[in-house]
């Protein structure tokens, strides 16, 4: 989190959605609160519109599809996925 003052920001969501935030959280080895972060100024910033998603999943298939083999696609894919994401 950058060093600029913070607001606490209190929101209640349904269990489903707790779970999947906690799944989440997991997966990106971030706090929900981090996570919370990215994906509202990602959406706020129009980064997370469904076009969007749309468009990085295209470019996503054209780079695996690049690929000589399975095997090189799945290599490519671990190697891709340990940072934070494909952008």
């Amino acid at each position: 989190m950058s060093s600029k003052a913070s607001t606490v920001v209190t929101l209640r969501v349904s269990s489903a959605l707790a779970r999947s935030l906690e799944r989440e959280a997991r997966r990106r080895r971030r706090t929900k609160s981090a996570v919370v972060r990215e994906i509202l100024a990602d959406f706020l910033e129009g980064r997370g519109t469904p076009a969007d998603a749309a468009e990085e999943a295209r470019r996503q298939s054209l780079l695996v599809s690049r690929r000589r083999s399975e095997r090189e696609s799945l290599e490519f894919l671990e190697r891709a996925f340990e940072g934070r994401g494909w952008r």
